[in-house]
């Protein structure tokens, strides 16, 4: 058998060494399989979180109008209006997982089951039930469309600053510190419990009235006792919807009476 001559073999092996695999990374569902770099993938690499819109296909409508707030806390709200059919806006929240290549979200929905989505650059790709894209005439359609922060300003609770004046049907004294400011750019939600800084996100379903926060966390100051924050912060977390006329807020639960009642006090310093 014939030998290769020294110095080709130590090319090769040269050639060998310095050559590395190629990790595919992707901001398009594709129908190959590629290799996920853990270090640079949609989750880390990626500015996801915020809100999409669209309209997906429906097999017995018109079509189905879609909002999906990704939050950085993990949690999801799902509003959709199947048109043709109803007026009405199906609202949803839960949790979502990440898949294990980091490119894939996964909807918890009690309602209508799980719902996976391929995370690109400001867009969304639903995929069927077995993680795949869909296929056909229609797959272009079915992706959801980042809405840009600087929209999210339409919102008519965002830029101002909501002073607290009752508080479970007892006035709260003019000096109070306590206020809540809605950012117009982007769904973060800031203020003052009556000692202690709050910070967070919110998702707002203006057509419902729907409002919630969520991702909450507290500064813990030592204060002296004040008998609104533990109240403030307890609305905060129970409160799911709104009243907005003229210059007053007020942050209620299902039909009861209003928990919080807020005013403006200026534009807020964002």
């Amino acid at each position: 058998m014939r030998s290769l001559p020294i110095p080709f073999l130590l090319a090769s092996l040269l050639l060998l060494g310095c050559s590395e695999p190629e990790i595919a990374v992707s901001t398009q569902p594709d129908d190959t399989v590629q290799l996920a770099d853990p270090a640079h993938n949609s989750r880390n690499a990626l500015d996801w979180d915020g809100r999409y819109e669209g309209m997906l296909p429906c097999a017995d409508c018109e079509g189905i109008k879609t909002r999906l707030t990704l939050q950085q806390d993990g949690q999801f709200m799902l509003e959709t209006q199947y048109l043709g059919k109803s007026d009405d806006w199906f609202h949803e929240q839960g949790a979502f997982q990440w898949d294990s290549s980091g490119q894939i979200v996964k909807l918890e929905r009690e309602r209508s089951g799980p719902a996976q989505f391929f995370v690109g650059e400001n867009v969304l790709w639903q995929l069927d039930m077995s993680g795949q894209r869909i296929q056909g005439e229609l797959a272009e359609r079915y992706q959801l469309i980042k809405v840009p922060p600087a929209e999210l300003a339409q919102a008519p609770l965002a830029g101002t600053r909501w002073q607290l004046v009752e508080l479970m049907g007892q006035a709260v004294p003019a000096d109070s510190p306590a206020y809540i400011v809605f950012s117009g750019t982007e769904p973060k939600v800031y203020g003052n419990a009556g000692c202690n800084r709050f910070f967070g996100s919110y998702a707002l379903v203006s057509e419902q009235q729907r409002l919630s926060l969520s991702g909450i966390g507290m500064t813990m100051m030592a204060c002296p006792e004040s008998p609104i924050e533990p109240g403030f912060a307890e609305v905060l977390q129970r409160f799911d919807n709104f009243n907005l006329s003229d210059d007053s807020l007020t942050l209620n639960r299902a039909r009861m009476a209003p928990l919080a009642r807020l005013t403006a006090a200026g534009p807020a310093d964002e």
